[in-house]
């Protein structure tokens, strides 16, 4: 029987007629499927010999949820939400959240999406009776949100990050609250502008935790603090804090205990984040003066053992019962998975010692241990998304998702993959990703060559994904190619890549992006007359800057995306209210460059057509934005489209409100590619 796919092109007994435009091939995947399917995982913990993890559920409005998981002996994975129904568990401290969650000694700590506030609730054993969450913390006159709690004192008290918000300001402390429902709390930092990753000591006689101030962020120059806890009868109260790394252009971040009572954590003295630790025998003393530490690398290893803090409760590497240490490490756009072994005659005598360990990522987001010879990670496959894995460090047995399967996974589907090509063009070497359009059901050979989309990421402090992302299948599947370009300031390549772009975002961004695409044209690999850009949020400003600095594209789509430098630094949320200063410059001195860097104030010089997607509730990059950059092109006579979603924030989390993002696209794409169009004539 005949069918046809979303275009009406006809389709036989699942295959395509023979020849059939690029772009209109006919694929496997919906925009309902893409959209159904991306979910996304964080928060990886282990409890008891269970692993939890929250992941988001598009088909519930974006609602996130804290699963647990249960292997048998007989190799049975059972998955059990252990958060209250229809709770959404989200904290919205810097807007980008992360932390949510936090799993101690059988009970669940969480953070109402709802009300910021952090509620206690008994997990019990699977298929038992829901425990009735018990309130901890309300929220006051002004909004107080919560995050990344940990419990000290037996769990009498969580120690954890709040955030007062006071219009487009904010204050940051370390709070410890009472777990008994009380509503009791204590102060344990209130100074310093931000506060973070607060981690007690397993014998609960120190704390750690970040800290920084603007106009810094955290990758800039984060420093780690340690001081002594103690708990008298209104409660936990620190004493002096000592630095122990990080500050004056030093990232400090992830402090974590090892069992011996050290402290491990990473820092990029060396201009890359690597793995330091501080000996046991430091904290049996007051602390004072110079807190020595010790390098458990070679300091001229070039890997990232660490990424930027977006969000709160980065965990890329763990302790293991037996000493060592269990880490992501990245290199080259690509992670792996490395054990490091303490020497023999103790974890402070001398150099570890690396070994490899064999598992499907290529990106890692999250590494626990999870019992003798065990891991569980949290990454990226060539064919899957965000997806949980046990892995056997020695290799013993093949790697086990713990996660759902994908709710649609066919042969053909899989066959679909368009799997990675590593690619570096320019003068500095610009590394980025290619994907080319794959479909078995389109017949191989066509001398057409096919349209691209570069990706620009986010941040601009980030990073492209290597791994199996849906919204690039959507489109290679249809015979579109795409290209994820890691530009100067991207990370994971060590500071010195990440502060090229430093002054010069806007620009420098923009010209990799160019140069990666006119590579991949004139390799031969893509039609240099039919080249899109689209990016989000920090990359939607990189994408739209494209029309404006360069006549190669022919299009760009902009996902909530920065329009106008100067609203932002004006306008947007604490955290990142001071970020442009060393992406831009200072203001007022740099107000020129902000005018000269922004779309918005060169929208008569823009060549192509654009289509914006925008959240009406967007409090990062505010639907004005969107809608006066719109205007703009308007009255000029450009070819622009605005469509704004009601509900959605600053990444969109509704699966309907994804599955219509990416029909738009596509019908845009589709216009753009329709026939032969140089944008440079």
């Amino acid at each position: 029987m005949g069918n046809e796919d979303d275009t009406g092109v006809a389709v036989r007994d699942g295959h395509a007629p023979a020849v059939v435009a690029a772009g209109w091939w006919p694929s496997p995947w919906s925009a309902a499927e893409v959209a159904a399917g991306k979910v996304s995982r964080a928060g990886l913990q282990v409890d008891r010999g269970r692993i939890f993890w929250s992941e988001s559920r598009p088909a519930e409005g974006g609602r996130q949820v804290v699963v647990a998981v249960d292997v048998g002996e007989d190799g049975s994975v059972r998955r059990t939400d252990v958060s209250p129904p229809g709770v959404s568990v989200r904290s919205r401290v810097h807007e980008y959240g992360g932390g949510a969650a936090t799993v101690a000694d059988g009970v669940l700590y969480y953070v109402d999406q709802d009300d910021q506030d952090w509620y206690r609730v008994e997990i019990g054993t699977p298929g038992g009776t829901p425990a009735e969450p018990v309130r901890l913390t309300t929220t006051g006159p002004a909004p107080v949100r919560h995050t990344d709690g940990r419990t000290v004192a037996g769990g009498r008290w969580l120690v954890s990050v709040e955030e007062r918000v006071e219009g487009s300001a904010a204050v940051h402390r370390l709070v410890a609250v009472a777990t008994d429902g009380s509503g009791v709390g204590v102060a344990l930092v209130d100074h310093g502008h931000f506060v973070a990753a607060p981690r007690p000591s397993p014998d609960g006689r120190w704390l750690a935790w970040c800290t920084w101030d603007h106009p810094d962020m955290p990758w800039d120059a984060a420093r780690l603090v340690v001081a002594p806890l103690s708990e008298g009868p209104d409660g936990p109260s620190l004493g002096p804090g000592t630095d122990v790394a990080g500050g004056h252009g030093v990232s400090a971040g992830q402090p974590r205990w090892a069992a011996d009572g050290g402290l491990v954590f990473v820092d990029d003295r060396t201009g890359w984040w690597l793995p330091y630790r501080v000996a046991p025998a430091t904290f049996a003393r007051p602390l004072g003066g110079t807190v020595p530490t010790q390098s458990l690398l070679d300091p001229s290893t070039a890997e990232e053992f660490h990424g930027p803090d977006w969000v709160f409760g980065l965990h890329t590497f763990d302790g293991c019962p037996d000493g060592t240490l269990v880490a992501r490490a990245g290199g080259g756009g690509r992670d792996s998975l490395t054990v490091l072994h303490p020497p023999p005659d103790g974890p402070d005598t001398g150099p570890w010692v690396r070994t490899g360990v064999d598992q499907p990522c290529v990106s890692l987001a999250g590494v626990v241990c999870a019992g003798a010879g065990s891991v569980a990670v949290l990454g990226t496959t060539p064919t899957e998304a965000q997806a949980v894995f046990a892995v056997a460090l020695d290799g013993s047995s093949p790697a086990r998702r713990l996660s759902a399967a994908p709710a649609v996974e066919t042969a053909t589907e899989r066959a679909s993959h368009s799997v990675t090509r590593a690619a570096v063009v320019g003068d500095h070497r610009v590394p980025g990703l290619f994907f080319p359009p794959t479909n078995p059901d389109v017949p191989a050979g066509a001398d057409e060559l096919p349209p691209l989309v570069v990706f620009c990421h986010g941040g601009p402090t980030a990073a492209a994904e290597p791994g199996y992302d849906p919204t690039v299948q959507f489109l290679t599947s249809r015979g579109i190619a795409v290209a994820a370009v890691d530009y100067r300031g991207s990370t994971g390549y060590g500071r010195a890549y990440r502060d090229l772009l430093r002054g010069s975002w806007g620009e420098g961004d923009v010209d990799d992006c160019v140069a990666f695409a006119q590579a991949l044209a004139d390799d031969g690999l893509v039609d240099g007359a039919r080249l899109a850009i689209r990016g989000g949020s920090a990359g939607g400003l990189t994408a739209l800057a494209a029309l404006i600095r360069a006549r190669v594209f022919a299009g760009a789509v902009a996902w909530y995306g920065v329009t106008d430098l100067d609203a932002l630094a004006r306008d947007t949320h604490d955290f990142e209210s001071r970020y442009l200063d060393g992406l831009v410059g200072p203001l007022p001195g740099a107000a020129d460059v902000y005018r000269d860097r922004s779309p918005i104030h060169h929208a008569a010089a823009l060549v192509g057509g654009v289509l914006l997607l925008q959240g009406a509730d967007d409090p990062i990059v505010p639907l004005d934005q969107a809608e006066r950059f719109a205007e703009r092109l308007r009255a000029g006579g450009a070819d622009v489209e605005l469509i704004v979603f009601d509900g959605e924030s600053h990444g969109f989390r509704r699966a309907t409100t994804v599955e219509a993002a990416l029909e738009a696209e596509l019908a845009f794409y589709r216009r753009l590619f329709a026939g032969p169009r140089d944008p440079r004539a």
